[in-house]
């Protein structure tokens, strides 16, 4: 069970670490309104550190920005009209997929000849979205003790995932066992039912049989 503990932990950390990416935008008229939306699961409070940064490109062009979930409360994290390079700090509000939007909008009186915008994108969740130099700086930490912390952090970011997917296999099973409930009680129902229709059948033909003098 430790094995596995310690591996869940170096994989999330690993996949922490590989969530930046870099994709091209074409820009388009913002009355389109096409946007290139990415998002990440995550759960209810957990601290979340968003970057993209636009390189240069050919002008006419502007890259618009926003985050949001898609909890039923649709809670708004940040937006930015023509980014050129932005950080986002933010603790979720909910269970849900934080969505990061991007819009390249094509600027008045410049030709639709597919140009188009270079985004870097990184986000970062839980112990890797923690500035530990500035936690280093401010507490006088050594390398070693600060990697301790950056450890620490993480395995409380494993431990709450593993309860927070305990909490809802709990869900799932209850809801699984009142199902199972559910269905027994309707096809007991069901057998109560074609059982009594036989014996009023019976009961019915050997009446109809007996009026019509046949037995």
């Amino acid at each position: 069970m430790r094995t596995a503990f310690i591996a869940f932990a170096i994989l999330a950390t690993v996949l922490a670490l590989c969530s930046a990416l870099e994709f091209d935008l074409p820009a388009m008229s913002e009355i389109a309104g096409v946007r290139r939306c990415l998002s990440q699961w995550l759960p209810m409070g957990t601290h979340v550190r968003v970057k993209a940064k636009v390189l240069p490109g050919i002008p006419g062009q502007k890259v618009n920005m926003e985050i949001h979930d898609d909890s039923p409360h649709v809670n708004q994290y940040g937006a930015r009209r023509q980014v050129d390079d932005a950080t986002f700090r933010f603790d979720t509000q909910a269970h849900a997929n934080v969505i990061v939007c991007f819009q390249n909008v094509l600027e008045a009186n410049f030709p639709n000849d597919g140009r188009s915008q270079t985004i870097q994108f990184k986000m970062e969740s839980g112990a890797m979205a923690e500035d530990f130099h500035k936690v280093q700086h401010e507490e006088k930490l050594k390398p070693m003790e600060m990697e301790l912390r950056r450890l620490a952090m993480t395995l409380d970011d494993v431990q709450d995932e593993l309860q927070y997917l305990k909490q809802r296999e709990s869900t799932l099973r209850d809801a699984n066992e009142r199902m199972n409930s559910r269905v027994k009680t309707f096809s007991l129902l069901a057998i109560g039912v074609l059982i009594g229709v036989a014996v009023y059948q019976v009961l019915y033909l050997r009446r109809f049989f007996q009026q019509k003098k046949l037995i």
